[in-house]
């Protein structure tokens, strides 16, 4: 419902925005941090702030409009002491009342309505929280109706349909999707007893690649407020992580249009579902043709989620990850009855796809021994024909839809094909030859580390960087010097020569003594003017600031 205002009335509406949007600047600014500009920034902001508290508190006298002037109250909760987050909350109402949404029906091209929906319901709401702008609800409510979810849930205080610009941009969507408003609580219980699993759209560490999710069987679809994502509350409750890959300098989509990849995702995935399940019933047909004339098609059961992620991390074996970092398969959930049972072995059998892995080589270079290329089929190198990979791991525990496993060799986002439990009678033949590999590993060294470098591992492990050591140890322990194989580079010619070897954004010096790798410190593999230049690219640089400080 659209809210007239007097000229003088839109002016104090118009100010204080004006105010409050500089202040938000102000309160967000990367200088607030600094020392040398801390003053500045805090004499901007109290100044700020006061004129804020100022016209707000005046509205009760002045206001000449009921709907602005019952908004005064907010004036007393503006202190220093509040968050940016707490800052943006109070805007919202003045925000609604000026009408800043986007007329987005001012320049959409309308090429003319079905008269019936095309597209079959399929099981996927969508709980859309303290979104903001009634242009990201208009979208999302077209979006929901075009590719057929099952309803819209809006919770906080997301604008609904019933306001005049969320009706505009949604085009008429509002009247053939089916939407509601609750509490994000009710929303949450709503969608729980109903069976559907929280997908969280969040860039949280722990998310999955959208394009390697697998979508549950009932999906409920989580948006949180376009700056500040959802809540810690709800994020709590989420049983699933998702996020779009990005690839140019800025790192977040418009919340409208990252619904609308991931509702398309979902669809998509529906129908290869669906297509697949056509294709089983054909597929005794199929049997009768011979292997090399027929394509053979699997589908991920679930998903891999571990901290490492890129191709380097990975241990050339899973029995040689020396991190206690657990692994957890994410599993479907059509395929958690299957689990039943799984608990009291002590390894199990994963399968999955070298998912980064996208050509095969006949023959290939291993990572330890002679520089001697090897044919394919006589290592465990991941470029196959069939980028099918097996790994022996511990198992842990299985809680639910999860499988928590140990000395793992996968990657984060890896499809998860299947699982068999490891039998020592029928897996295991320890006398057997191992061809080319006999005698390799009475070349192995024994790593060490100083006690300065053991300092600085403890203080990096305690702060996130739980990969290093087990990484410096399978990279050492095997042709430490091999440059042409690791990122190590050679520092002094002494007698008791001196290396670095790099892993992501750290360096670690090491010397080799007789049988020995000693690692002697840690160190950022940033320069100072890295440090100081304002380009995070891994975002790491308040952690190495952090590490600097304390051990230099």
């Amino acid at each position: 419902m659209s809210v007239q205002l007097s000229a003088p009335d839109l002016k104090r509406l118009q100010k204080i925005l004006e105010v409050g949007h500089r202040l938000e600047k102000i309160w967000q600014s990367p200088n607030a941090n600094d020392a040398t500009q801390l003053d500045r920034v805090s004499a901007e902001q109290e100044s700020s702030l006061s004129a804020l508290k100022t016209l707000i508190a005046k509205l009760e006298i002045d206001a000449e409009s009921a709907d602005l002037k019952r908004l005064a109250f907010h004036a007393r909760n503006l202190t220093q002491a509040m968050s940016a987050k707490h800052l943006a909350g109070i805007l919202v109402p003045f925000e609604r009342l000026h009408g800043k949404a986007l007329r987005d029906d001012e320049f959409m091209i309308d090429e003319g309505d079905r008269k019936d929906a095309v597209a079959s319901i399929g099981p996927l709401r969508v709980i859309a929280h303290n979104l903001r702008s009634a242009f990201n609800v208009g979208s999302l409510l077209r979006t929901a109706e075009c590719f057929g979810i099952e309803d819209v849930i809006l919770a906080g205080y997301t604008p609904t349909p019933e306001e005049t610009k969320t009706a505009k941009t949604s085009l008429g969507a509002q009247d053939s999707v089916t939407w509601s408003s609750h509490t994000v609580e009710d929303a949450l219980e709503l969608v729980k007893k109903g069976g559907y699993e929280l997908v969280a759209l969040e860039t949280v560490a722990s998310a999955i690649p959208l394009s390697d999710f697998v979508w549950p069987e009932k999906a409920a679809l989580l948006l949180g407020n376009e700056r500040f994502g959802l809540d810690d509350s709800v994020l709590k409750q989420a049983q699933h992580f998702v996020r779009i890959p990005l690839f140019g300098k800025k790192n977040s989509l418009n919340v409208g249009i990252a619904a609308g990849i991931a509702i398309s995702d979902w669809r998509e995935k529906l129908e290869q579902r669906s297509k697949a399940s056509t294709a089983k019933k054909s597929f005794a047909a199929q049997a009768k043709t011979p292997v090399t004339e027929r394509s053979l098609t699997y589908s991920p059961i679930g998903m891999f989620q571990a901290n490492s992620v890129h191709k380097y991390e990975a241990p050339r074996q899973g029995v040689v990850n020396r991190s206690a970092q657990e692994g957890v398969v994410q599993l479907a959930s059509e395929f958690v009855p299957g689990l039943k049972d799984l608990e009291g072995f002590d390894r199990v059998w994963l399968v999955y796809d070298f998912h980064h892995n996208k050509s095969w080589k006949p023959l290939v270079l291993p990572p330890r021994g002679p520089h001697d290329k090897r044919g394919l089929f006589a290592t465990r190198s991941p470029y196959r024909p069939n980028a099918i990979g097996l790994s022996c791991v511990e198992l842990v525990r299985v809680e639910g839809s999860k499988v928590f496993v140990r000395g793992h060799d996968l990657l984060d986002g890896s499809p998860i094909l299947d699982i068999k439990p490891y039998i020592p009678y029928a897996d295991s033949f320890p006398a057997s030859s191992v061809g080319w590999l006999e005698g390799l590993e009475s070349a192995k060294l024994e790593v060490s580390f100083s006690a300065a470098a053991y300092e600085q591992l403890e203080w990096l492990e305690a702060n996130g960087v739980d990969q290093l050591r087990g990484f410096l140890i399978s990279q050492l322990e095997f042709d430490p010097t091999d440059d042409s194989r690791k990122r190590v580079k050679h520092l002094s010619s002494a007698e008791s020569p001196t290396y670095k070897i790099a892993y992501r954004t750290w360096r670690a010096e090491f010397e080799i003594s007789n049988s020995e790798v000693n690692v002697t410190k840690i160190s950022s593999g940033y320069t100072d003017d890295d440090l100081s230049s304002g380009q995070d690219k891994y975002g790491d640089h308040d952690l190495h600031r952090q590490f600097a400080a304390r051990f230099t």
